[in-house]
């Protein structure tokens, strides 16, 4: 007998239907996971939008977390830092395949920047699930894994898998937060030093997460810039020190004094720019003091141009640094970060939605109405 199971398949742009695919079974290398939480992110709206060239038919859901329901005997040494693994154990998978392309440039010469390969296969994002076993994506009631082509990662037993489910998105921010590191001496007040000031331009999950990694980091001042009452408040409750309320201060002008304000008329040693807003740009590097660095995090997708002034950038002498996607290993600073964070801040409260696999585009246009924080689905 066929066992089925369900997923969310998005067939083209704004395009989801639910489909049937049979329960795979899984050889020596492979796992299955039975999906306990999957977070729903800005790249899943800018897939939905069809704002990206992937290969429809596509299960979305890159940030997930599951128990194993099967394993195969070679599978069972696969997680990366060397636990074993067994039926039951929560884990979470890097999305982005290990199996790196070796022709393109970036692998022949950069491997040490794996985000970079030419033909990166993200489960969730750009790999079809037209063919067997199908079950690439996180909006489903289960997800097939091949462990040799995939990094897996055993959540300690005390993370629930609410938190656990974070460890993408918060991939994401430790990475834009280390781009600060380095080139940068921090003991001469280059690149990020404990207790240098901050600026997060947008706190949606990604912006909330690098303030709460800030804060675990030793960051100084935190300065926060959003438009969005819960987002403000969760901010401030994971440490961020200032609010700046662009429905009060509603002009770039009024934005950058008062960063200036609040930093000894210098501007923010760091600024991070979350927000995925092409304005946000020019006006991050305003809040940049001069010797500072901007990071760009935000823009993941293609949301038009912008128009930026070379010479503030060479008089400010400043780093503009982009930062897209993360290494696998990144997920290890991820999960320790969580861990630390979810004993002292409000990190578990982060997920405000939860909708069922079936409800996959409820939660689509809740983040759209900029509702609650964090969306997830369930099965």
């Amino acid at each position: 007998m066929v066992i089925m199971v369900k997923a969310i398949v998005l067939e083209d742009a704004r395009k989801l239907s639910t489909m049937d695919f049979p329960l795979p079974a899984v050889e020596s290398g492979e796992i299955l996971i039975r999906m306990e939480m999957c977070g729903v992110c800005g790249t899943d709206i800018h897939l939905y939008e069809g704002r990206m060239k992937v290969p429809f038919p596509i299960i979305p859901g890159h940030e997930f977390v599951g128990r194993i329901e099967a394993i195969g005997e070679k599978a069972r040494v696969s997680e990366i830092k060397g636990e074993p693994l067994a039926e039951g154990d929560l884990i979470t998978v890097v999305p982005g395949t290990n199996a790196f392309c070796r022709t393109c440039f970036f692998c022949r010469f950069m491997p040490h920047r794996p985000n970079l390969c030419s033909n990166r296969r993200v489960m969730g994002v750009n790999i079809s699930c037209r063919d067997p076993p199908h079950l690439k994506g996180g909006w489903a009631e289960y997800i097939h894994v091949d462990a040799e082509h995939w990094w897996i990662y055993k959540v300690p037993e005390e993370m629930p898998s609410d938190i656990a489910v974070l460890t993408e998105p918060m991939a994401v921010a430790t990475r834009a937060l280390e781009r600060a590191f380095s080139p940068g001496l921090p003991t001469f007040s280059e690149g990020y030093g404990i207790g240098d000031s901050l600026v997060v331009q947008g706190v949606g999950p990604i912006g909330l997460l690098t303030v709460a990694a800030a804060v675990i980091a030793g960051a100084g001042t935190i300065i926060v810039v959003d438009m969005v009452d819960d987002r403000l408040k969760m901010a401030e409750r994971l440490g961020a020190d200032h609010l700046i309320d662009m429905r009060n201060f509603d002009s770039t002008e009024k934005r950058v004094t008062q960063v200036k304000r609040l930093t000894r008329d210098l501007g923010a040693d760091i600024v991070v720019e979350c927000a995925g807003v092409p304005s946000a740009f020019p006006e991050g590097i305003s809040m940049t003091r001069r010797g500072g660095k901007f990071i760009e995090v935000g823009h993941y997708t293609d949301q038009g141009n912008t128009e930026v002034n070379p010479q503030v950038i060479c008089s400010k002498d400043i780093d503009v640094l982009g930062s897209w996607a993360y290494p696998p290993s990144q997920f290890d600073t991820a999960i320790k970060t969580l861990r630390r964070g979810m004993e002292t801040l409000p990190i578990a409260e982060m997920v405000t939605h939860r909708f069922k696999v079936a409800e996959a585009e409820r939660a689509i246009q809740t983040i759209k109405s900029r509702k609650g924080i964090k969306m997830a689905v369930t099965p």
